[in-house]
């Protein structure tokens, strides 16, 4: 039986490699959006968004420590902010008597 069937020995030791088809006419050129570049390519391309100085917060270690959201309105407000929504009530339940004599 496994007489019948024909095995090629260089095409069974043969290493498989997963050939990834490369798309034609692909370019992977950055839009720096500066227009044509006259004088120093290097310059300009060091002078666009993808380079520019970020701030990253630190996760652990000195300096780390937020205060929780939550707790900012607490220590910081104004007092007209509790009694905002209290002072219409208030005002009309003064005059609305007044009105009804």
């Amino acid at each position: 039986m496994l007489s019948d069937v024909f095995y090629d020995p260089e095409e069974i030791m043969a290493k498989k490699t997963n050939q990834v088809p490369i798309a034609e006419n692909s370019q992977t050129a950055y839009l720096h959006n500066r227009g044509t570049i006259q004088d120093n390519a290097v310059k300009a391309l060091l002078r666009t968004p993808l380079f520019r100085s970020r701030i990253e917060k630190k996760l652990k270690g000195k300096g780390s420590y937020q205060r929780k959201a939550k707790h900012a309105g607490r220590y910081f407000e104004k007092p007209d902010d509790k009694s905002f929504g209290y002072k219409s009530f208030i005002i009309g339940f003064l005059l609305g008597p007044a009105y009804l004599l």
